[in-house]
Parts: C-alpha cells; structure tokens; sequence
C-alpha cells in the first residue's frame, strides 16, 4: 500500500466526518411519509420550522424533470428556517414513486397531493406558496386555476401553453445559462402578466408578479443559489403579510437569514465534503481489494519501443488522437441517425433514458468493429479481476448512493431501477469496454493527462450528438442538454477511478465491468420511469 494512498484514505475519512458533523448540525426537523390518493402513493417530506419559530404559513414544493425531493432539500430547508411548513413532493416516476411517469399524470399527482394535504388539515390555501422547478415550475403555474393558492414561485419553468389567467401573486426566476426555450418561456409570461408588479396593493389584490433574472447561474446551480432562495422567501413574506411595508420584511428576514444561511451553506459544505471524502479513499480501496484478492497486474503496455516511437514521434501521436476522434465523431452520428428509425430499448420504459442507453449501445459496437484488431486482443476475463471490478463498483454505488440519498439527490435505487440497472449493464458494459479499446492502456505522465482528455473529448462528442439530434433531427430528448453538468461531473470521476482500476489490475475487461456499473446506476437512477 503507498503512503500517499493511506494519506488520501484519512483525509477522505477527515471529510466525511466533518461533512456529517456539519449537515447534522444544520438540518431541521423533518419526517417522511406517503399520500394515497386517487390511485397514487405520493412520497412526501415535510420539513418543519424551527423549534421556537411559529409557522407563518406552508409551501408545496414540486422538483423537475429527471429530479426529485431530495434535489430541492437546500430550498426546502431554507424555506423551512424563515418559518414556512415545506412540503415536498416525488412525482411519478422520481425518486420514491413507484408510478408511470407522464406529464400529465404528474401534475394529477402533483394536484391530489394538495387535495390530501387540504383534507387532512396540513395546508390552507389561503397560506400557502406553491413553488416549482422546470417541469415542478410548469405544474405548478397550471394548478392554481384549480387551486387557487396565495402565491406561486416558478424557477426556470419549463415550456408549456400559457395558463388562461395568471397564478395569484406568481414569481419567476430565469438563470442566465439557461436554455433558450425556457428563458423564452419566463419572458413570455412576463408579457402575459403585463410586466412588474410588486406594491403591496398588488400582493393584497394577488396581482403581483416578477421576472428575476439570476446571473452566472445555470438551470440545476439556481437550486442551490442564495439569491433565489432568499427572493423566495421575501416574495412568500410579501404575500402573506401585505400590510407591513417591504422594507420592514426585507430587514425581518435579513436578520433571520443570518444564521439560516450559515447553517444553510453549513449544509451544502458538508455534503460537498462528504463526496470528496468517499473519491479520496477510492484509491486506498482500490489496491486493498486488488491486494487481498491476491490480483497480480496483467502485461497492459504497449513495448517500450512503440512508446519511444511515439515519445519521438509527435505527429503520429497526434494522428492517433484524431484518428479516434474522428472514429468517435462517426459512432455518434450513425448512433443519432439510427435512432431517428428505431430505440432499441425502448422496452426500458425510462423517459429519454431508453435513448440515450441505446445511443451508447450503437456507439460501443461501432467502434468495437472499428477496432476489432484490439478488441479481441485485449478480451480476456480473469475471475479475480472481473470480482475485483464487481466488489468495488458495487461499492460505490451503495456508498455514494446513501450518501446521496442523505442530502443531495436520490442515489439509491428502488425494485423497478434495479430491474433496469441489470438489463442496462451489458449494454453500458459494451460502451465503456469500446473506449478502452481506443484508448488503449494506462500509462503515466504526459500520455496519462491526453488519454484522460480524449475520453473526456469522446464524451463531448455524444452530447454535442444529442444537441444535434434536438435541434436538427427534432429527436425531443431535451433532457440529455439539460443534464450537461450532471453528465460532466459525471463523466470525469468515472474515468478517474475505472483509469485507477485498469492501473492497478491490467485488465480492459476489468475498468470495462466497473465502469459500467457506475453508468448503468447513473441511468437508472437519474430517468424517470414510464
């Protein structure tokens, strides 16, 4: 074991527990429990104000497309602390709901969730904030000409016909780094409201209305952006107390805001550093499992004279840069136009998931026959490698999924995703085992730092392929561009540790297993079920 590997697995041990020490000490009070209604089991947390705070008021919080409930914990708190009771929601299809996933069954959800909360005396409309992101953002617009609550707040709503009249007292948000269709759609219920209103007549008359725009934000950073969530909650003041003027809600709530902030970005911090402790002990892991399986390191260099040659040589380095490139380039584009004729698996029943997995699936196996030679000889399963790979990606998973699951976002997979986990392994198996084809074993220095940023390369070119299918191929899977820094997250701690495992054991196969676990558990825990 290398010293700099025991040294990285206690400072990683350092930060997960600073990390729950920090997030335990800024949560609130908050339980968990499920509505039945109308055929629909609604998962629900309820996050209550502080102890000696009595609630003003409550606000229903409905998350986004390929989100759920835990994704809105930072807002959800933070409009907890300033005294509102939050209730939030998972819709069909996310997180905790086990239901079929489509749009309109999510806003019928989204709707019997509140005619519960009204019949069993949580809510009253007359206090209470609907409040929405993206797709939670749209549902919420077109509820309040059933129900009619005291104010709505949509961020980065999602596109969708206007509502025939305007939502009560309706704030939007729009973040500069937004997509264009929904920034378009802000600024057209901008038009329809007929531009700013916020006097405190407006709030008593229930006509205010707002457009913020939140600059250097990008559609998923604004849930976790303090200008939205202190925006919100002022806004929220204003509709329930209109009678006191703003100025004295503004200096109210800033003072509050001390120390809910603190213990807000308490919070964040601590779940932040909670992640970086479970990537700093990965190495440490790693060779202690590669070391008690007794796993001794394949032959996976190329001869020491093909590296001199291309240590000599750099344009032919660079030809093989571009020749891959250029390979990846032509995989994407047949994946996307293959897709515009068939889904392979669209029997997965995920929204834009079946498409996206079948899209890697045509990738992998074109590039394989691209490279067939290599394919085959780099294809060799040793059982103590391959339980290696299987030990350790499965351990990531629990580990980052229940941490996840704790604060972040629902990394921890029900019956049905586990389902689709298993039928999606093969297929991302092929994907990850085609890029190690391509790219060829793990060497050190300047070579390591190109092949990382060749991946990385090959990974840019299936999502510009998927703009490309949205935009020009009228594919519709919108998701896939919004998901981009979810995806580039994504995507560079992958290389990382699968780069990490192929070091240590020699084994294409091996990275291709573990890799693929990662990304099977990606997809089928970030796509709603239909």
């Amino acid at each position: 074991m290398r010293r700099w590997e025991i040294g990285l697995a206690i400072a990683g041990g350092v930060c997960l527990l600073l990390g729950a020490a920090w997030i335990r000490r800024g949560e609130l009070p908050r339980r968990d429990f499920v509505l039945r209604e109308g055929g629909y089991e609604i998962p629900v947390t309820e996050f209550d104000p502080p102890t000696d705070v009595v609630p003003a008021g409550s606000a229903i919080v409905l998350h986004g497309l390929s989100a759920n409930r835990r994704v809105m914990t930072y807002l959800n708190e933070d409009l907890a602390g300033h005294g509102l009771r939050t209730y939030a929601l998972d819709l069909p299809g996310h997180g905790d709901n086990k239901d079929a996933f489509t749009f309109p069954r999510a806003q019928r959800c989204a709707t019997l969730a509140v005619e519960e909360l009204i019949r069993i005396g949580k809510i009253d409309l007359r206090k209470t904030v609907l409040v929405g992101h993206s797709m939670g953002g749209s549902i919420a617009i077109r509820m309040t000409d059933r129900e009619p609550v005291l104010a709505t707040i949509a961020i980065s709503p999602g596109p969708m016909p206007l509502p025939t009249r305007m939502p009560a007292n309706l704030l939007v948000f729009t973040a500069q780094y937004d997509v264009a269709p929904l920034v378009k759609e802000a600024k057209d219920l901008e038009a329809a409201a007929g531009g700013e209103r916020e006097a405190p007549q407006d709030f008593a008359q229930e006509r205010a209305f707002d457009l913020r725009f939140i600059p250097f934000a990008t559609h998923t950073s604004v849930l976790a952006d303090h200008r939205v969530a202190h925006r919100a909650e002022l806004w929220a003041m204003q509709a329930l107390f209109p009678q006191i003027a703003t100025e004295t809600l503004t200096l109210n709530l800033d003072l509050a805001t001390y120390e809910t902030f603190n213990l807000g970005r308490r919070r964040l911090a601590g779940a932040i550093f909670g992640c970086v402790g479970l990537v700093l002990i990965f190495p440490f892991t790693a060779s202690a499992v590669v070391r008690m399986l007794g796993i001794r390191r394949e032959p996976d260099r190329p001869s020491a004279t093909t590296e001199d040659k291309l240590d000599a040589d750099l344009s032919n380095r660079w030809r093989a840069i571009g020749m891959v490139l250029l390979e990846g380039i032509i995989c994407a584009m047949v994946g996307v136009l293959l897709l515009t004729i068939f889904v392979p698996l669209r029997f997965l029943h995920m929204y834009v998931g079946d498409y996206f997995a079948s899209l890697l699936l045509i990738f992998g196996i074109v590039m394989l026959l691209l490279n067939r030679e290599n394919g085959r000889a780099v294809l060799k399963f040793d059982r103590g490698t391959q339980i290696a790979a299987a030990v350790l990606g499965i351990g990531a998973i629990l580990a980052f999924g229940g941490w996840l699951n704790w604060q972040i976002t629902d990394g921890w997979l029900n019956a049905p995703r586990w389902l689709r986990f298993c039928i999606l392994l093969p297929v991302i198996w092929i994907f990850v085992y085609a890029e190690e084809v391509a790219l060829g074993p793990v060497s050190s220095g300047a070579r390591r730092v190109a092949r990382f940023a060749l991946v990385i390369a090959l990974r840019v070119v299936v999502w510009l392929a998927c703009l490309f299918a949205y935009y020009e191929l009228a594919s519709g899977q919108v998701l896939i561009p919004l998901l981009l820094t979810a995806l580039a997250m994504f995507s560079i701690l992958q290389r990382l540790a699968t780069d990490a495992l192929r070091l240590r054991t020699g084994s294409a196969t091996a990275a291709a297993l573990f890799g693929a676990i990662l990304g099977s558990w990606l997809i089928a825990s970030v796509f709603p079920l239909t």
